[in-house]
């Protein structure tokens, strides 16, 4: 193991972040964690994220390159987080400079979603695909596209932010905007759908975990609101497949947490409304990582394509 070249991967997410050193083959072979606390600012967060950095650097030396996963609005291209919706105050943070001046490496940063279609793409269930897309289904909700084996970004490298995207007029909101995308499709979405679509029941937003659970265990409002999350990334689905015609659609977060109905849900709407040959042609399931997702997006984004 001393002989292979070994890559840092940074995850910096709203609830937790992780160091992890691994290989160009997605092995991860050292790794650390520790709760975001986000609220702090980035200040804070960078220092403790720059201290798990530096130890695991010195207990693998050298590293090739680093690799940072975080959300967006972000300019990838050139490494700067523009006001992330779960990150207060990350406004305009030059993240891939003040990695490079404090680790001492070459540093890219790419929006979270991306970053785990990259993975998927290279390692997981994307792999052979010449167009895929990953949606995170998770705090947030996210887009990565791969074309022809590279990330697309948008114009000046501006991430993909479908998740601010209008689903519908009425609704919860989320991302800044009453029923966006992100207020229906996103993990955390469940609780605030609940709230809305039951409010007599759920006068504030529960736990999206707690509609989770109660969906598991049959709770027929809970289960329409799981239901009305699962019909709105089917349509999400519809509408990309049918824009980009890719070879496989991954989902992410909400697939593991509300396994096969859930996903057989998504796949039931998105059957409904794309068209057949785009059914026909383009695969939907769950992302195939799992848990090593997140850890591998990092590390993915650390290795030079």
């Amino acid at each position: 193991m001393s002989d292979t070249p070994l890559y840092l991967g940074l995850d910096i997410g709203g609830t937790k972040c992780a160091a992890v050193a691994g290989t160009a083959a997605g092995e991860i072979v050292d790794r650390a964690e520790w709760p975001s606390l986000a609220l702090r600012g980035p200040a804070a967060m960078l220092d403790e994220l720059f201290v798990h950095a530096r130890q695991l650097m010195q207990k693998h030396t050298g590293m090739v390159s680093i690799g940072a996963s975080i959300g967006g609005p972000l300019d990838a291209a050139n490494g700067i987080v523009h006001s992330p919706p779960n990150l207060p105050g990350w406004d305009a943070v030059p993240l891939k400079a003040l990695i490079e001046q404090q680790l001492g490496k070459p540093a890219r940063v790419e929006h979270d979603a991306a970053a785990c279609a990259l993975a998927e793409y290279r390692w997981g269930a994307g792999r052979g695909a010449s167009r895929l897309i990953y949606l995170t289904c998770g705090t947030g909700f996210g887009a990565g596209f791969i074309i022809d084996g590279a990330i697309y970004r948008g114009a000046g490298g501006r991430s993909i932010e479908i998740g601010h995207a209008q689903y519908r007029d009425d609704g919860p909101s989320a991302f800044g905007k009453r029923g966006s995308n992100e207020a229906f499709c996103a993990a955390e979405a469940l609780g605030r759908l609940a709230a809305w679509q039951f409010p007599a029941r759920w006068p504030t937003a529960p736990a999206s975990k707690t509609i989770a659970d109660l969906a598991a265990a049959g709770d027929a409002d809970a289960l329409s609101v799981v239901q009305l999350n699962a019909r709105a990334v089917g349509d999400v689905c519809a509408t990309l497949g049918d824009l980009l015609r890719p070879d496989v659609i991954l989902l992410g977060s909400l697939a593991r947490y509300l396994g096969s109905n859930w996903v057989d849900a998504v796949r039931q709407r998105f059957r409904q409304e794309v068209l057949s040959d785009t059914a026909a042609m383009c695969r939907l399931e769950p992302a195939g990582l799992g848990t090593k997702l997140q850890d591998c997006s990092a590390l993915a984004v650390a290795i030079p394509r």
